[in-house]
């Protein structure tokens, strides 16, 4: 019997393999779709404003759709803030041994926004920073570990699953699992609280 018992259908508004696994150790069925919405950059928003932005846009915009509307719909989005300007991901090698050695030696914070949406669109929020620091680190180190990780589609260009912890002096903050992409405390809250949503 799952922890987090839910009478109503529950979706994840992502694709992310690693969103994925991460919901799965709950023991809760979940469908998981891709949300119709484009990460642009709003004009006047920061960037941690930016993050929050986009999960709430992302959970409406699945729970928009005709199929998703009477369910439960988990979306998250996140980041790495360094000086407050917005890491994104880097897409090419040569883009994440840069963003390495831009963070290496340096304090950042990686902010995880989740936001469930309830069937009838009231929106549960949850905003998860995680202080970090890389050690220093050589250009060659950054290359070699980009070649190893391949973490073309993390935010930071360092994979946590992988061989990114040895890139680390540290990691700060009230939720690790975080890191991995869903802040898993503060998903498990959310659940709970909308287990007992009626309408």
């Amino acid at each position: 019997m799952p922890l987090i018992r839910l009478t109503i259908p529950l979706v994840l508004a992502s694709t992310s393999r690693y969103r994925q696994a991460q919901l799965a150790r709950l023991g809760l069925p979940f469908a998981a779709v891709k949300p119709p919405h484009e990460e642009l950059p709003i004009p006047g928003l920061g960037a941690t404003q930016l993050i929050a932005h986009h999960a709430r846009e992302k959970a409406k915009a699945v729970h928009a759709l005709s199929n998703c509307a009477q369910r439960l719909v988990l979306a998250a989005d996140q980041g790495v803030v360094l000086d407050q300007e917005l890491l994104g991901k880097p897409g090419t090698a040569q883009a994440a041994v840069e963003q390495l050695l831009r963070l290496a030696g340096r304090e950042h914070a990686l902010v995880t926004a989740v936001v469930l949406c309830l069937p009838d669109g009231r929106l549960l929020e949850r905003l998860v920073p995680v202080a970090l620091r890389l050690r220093p680190l050589s250009e060659v180190e950054a290359q070699a570990y980009v070649e190893q990780d391949q973490p073309l589609d993390c935010a930071g260009s360092y994979r946590i699953e992988g061989a990114g912890p040895s890139l680390l002096e540290w990691a700060r903050g009230d939720d690790p699992t975080a890191i991995e992409g869903l802040p898993m405390i503060a998903v498990s809250q959310l659940l709970r609280e909308a287990a007992g949503w009626s309408p």
